[in-house]
């Protein structure tokens, strides 16, 4: 029961939105990083969040996927954790 209670609260924590962080790209123009990861959050989520901040088109600056290991009750499970990092054109 304790380790559903524990998957039922990282699926929550997981599903929270995309919240980008701003700075500013390469070219000058507005940039943004967004973390994609966690239960019901993957890059197509990013994707979609960067067509909303940058209506007229943006060019990925980068993008990183890689896997990080989560203690649980049990022993641990691997997860990805991916990002990505936008400029609006």
């Amino acid at each position: 029961m304790r380790s559903l209670s524990f998957s039922l609260v990282f699926l929550l924590v997981g599903c929270a939105s995309i919240e980008p962080e701003p700075f500013l790209g390469p070219d000058g123009k507005p940039g943004f990083i967004m973390h994609c990861s966690g239960m019901g959050r993957n890059l197509a989520q990013c994707y979609q969040k960067a067509g909303v901040l940058c209506p007229e088109g943006y060019k990925v600056i980068n993008q990183d996927s890689s896997m990080v290991g989560l203690p649980t009750a049990n022993g641990m499970i691997i997860a990805p954790r991916q990002s990505l990092a936008i400029e609006c054109k």
